[in-house]
């Protein structure tokens, strides 16, 4: 067996005899192509590894993701659930997700994501789905108009699938009750990086003239103290909204594209809880800002035909949701799309060099305002007006 690459000591994953195990073939040299750190803008929450293995049936591309075991982050995270879920996802509900899409639409079946090999506590095994064309597009540009309407129509799928599988075994989804967020064990930690947050989307918007932000600067400090915890009580699953299960991080990063086909990845956050979480994240940190401007209503539009005509074909038992409804719940939601903006899109727009480092968030630290690109300054002068329009400073105390 040849093992090529320079970046493979300390895994001990890394063994002829596991990927054989895993990949049930028999292997005649794997090649490690590169090592991802968990690094600024792109990846928080994982390590990357890319291997090559070359069976006799022909080149397996793979990638290792392993948790985070060190370090603020690292200890932070490991508190937390976001492992198990992801491996019970990829273990148990995906599959049964793809089982009801496969049965409900044979014909026009598309898998949700990339292909499980093995999970466990401290990695994944996950398909490589790059050599068949798929890829990442660029969180600094956001998706054009055909891509976003790829991505609604995808989770309305998705949604819809995990509706009947609820209304087939409600147990399923005990594991996926808490939301990231909400885990007692590291409450107090995201209060301190929600405040640092909020401090520096203040800080930005004392700067701009009265009709572009400044106006909202004395609503916004009111809201400051408690916005961990308006944004905690806005997952929280009521039994009067529309729930789904949600991918609760549904951003351009965790969406890979081939024309416009989509596989969703990273499903650390699923929580079940309303549908509205994965929209809000959407239009926070995912679309081209033109896209935003023009294409809002089509694209919820494009979402509820798909949620709608999937549970149809499924046969669903819940009650199809109105166009009105999935508006009147979006804009229920609205403290989760001031979320998205203010913590999420931040970052996730930002520049790699920009200074933010979420270690140092998370122990009260202000990255300031440099972290803000100027993409980041449109989706603001888009967002928070509609957000106000929702009511989102409606109840903030």
């Amino acid at each position: 067996m040849a093992v090529k690459g320079n970046s493979e000591e300390n895994l001990p994953w890394l063994d002829k005899t596991n990927l054989e195990s895993w990949l049930k073939t028999p292997i005649e040299e794997y090649l490690y192509l590169k090592a991802e750190p968990a690094g600024k803008g792109d990846n928080f929450m994982s390590n990357l590894h890319r291997l090559l293995v070359r069976t006799t049936g022909g080149d397996i591309s793979i990638i290792v993701k392993c948790r985070i075991d060190e370090g603020t982050v690292g200890e932070t995270l490991g508190q937390t659930g976001i492992f198990t879920k992801e491996q019970q996802m990829y273990k148990t509900t995906l599959p049964r997700l793809e089982e009801i899409l496969l049965q409900g639409l044979p014909d026009v079946f598309e898998s949700l994501s990339p292909k499980c090999f093995y999970c466990c506590d401290e990695f994944l095994v996950i398909e490589d789905l790059s050599p068949l064309g798929y890829k990442m597009e660029d969180r600094q540009k956001g998706l054009d108009l055909t891509q976003s309407m790829s991505v609604m129509k995808a989770l309305g799928r998705l949604h819809a699938a995990s509706i009947k599988l609820h209304e087939s075994d409600p147990n399923e989804y005990k594991k996926y009750h808490v939301n990231f967020f909400s885990e007692p064990s590291v409450f107090s930690t995201w209060d301190t990086c929600f405040e640092v947050m909020m401090g520096i989307f203040i800080e930005e918007l004392e700067t701009w003239p009265a009709e572009e932000g400044s106006y909202y600067v004395e609503k916004l400090r009111d809201l400051k103290p408690n916005f961990h915890q308006k944004v905690h009580e806005t997952v929280q699953r009521n039994d009067s909204d529309f729930n789904v299960l949600a991918h609760a991080d549904c951003w351009i990063n965790n969406l890979l594209f081939n024309d416009a086909t989509v596989r969703f990845v990273d499903f650390q956050f699923v929580q079940f809880t309303s549908f509205a979480i994965d929209l809000h994240t959407l239009f926070a940190t995912t679309f081209k800002m033109e896209v935003r401007r023009n294409h809002r209503e089509s694209l919820i539009q494009e979402y509820h035909e798909s949620l709608c005509s999937t549970m149809t074909a499924l046969k669903c038992e819940r009650k199809l949701a109105t166009l009105k409804e999935i508006h009147e719940e979006i804009a229920r939601k609205a403290m989760y799309g001031m979320f998205g903006m203010v913590c999420a899109a931040s970052v996730m727009t930002a520049a790699p060099n920009c200074g933010f480092d979420l270690a140092e968030v998370m122990k009260g630290k202000s990255p300031g305002r440099q972290i803000y690109s100027d993409y980041f300054k449109q989706i603001i002068k888009w967002s928070l007006p509609l957000l106000n329009e929702m009511g989102v400073f409606n109840n903030i105390y």
